[in-house]
């Protein structure tokens, strides 16, 4: 089932909704623009051509007490710059939530889809006030 995620706090909404805890994915992405020039457009979201680099990669667990705020504080309290937060989930099914040790193969692929340019649509993308950003590769 796809469903229409219209924010940060809706991809939170229908995870807390699984039947087994989940565990958020997130891999910071930081722009760069093909040119100097970029342009905007009137909504202020940059288009354009450009590299993903993936900066920070970490996991969650996914509770009511997740905001977007507090990750992007901290994210930003670590010194490097970013734009974008690639999110997905994992959940180890039986009611157990995985742990930071079976979450790190995929953090490594997501982190490698954002390299080699592979297919992103299983993933969300957000910019930094939660607003989902959609991704073309090349």
């Amino acid at each position: 089932v796809t469903m229409q995620l219209n924010s940060f706090d809706d991809l939170i909404a229908a995870g807390l909704k699984e039947p087994d805890p989940q565990l958020l994915l997130l891999v910071l992405l930081r722009a760069v623009p093909d040119s100097v020039e970029e342009n905007l457009n009137r909504d202020g979201d940059s288009e354009g051509s450009g590299t993903l680099l993936p900066v920070m990669a970490t996991d969650l667990a996914l509770t009511g007490e997740v905001r977007l705020d507090s990750i992007v504080e901290e994210a930003d309290s670590l010194g490097q710059p970013w734009d974008l937060i690639m999110v997905s989930s994992l959940s180890a099914g039986n009611g157990r939530l995985p742990d930071s040790a079976e979450a790190e193969p995929y953090l490594q692929q997501m982190a490698e889809a954002i390299q080699t340019g592979t297919d992103l649509s299983r993933y969300v993308v957000f910019n930094r006030a939660g607003c989902p950003v959609s991704l073309q590769t090349q």
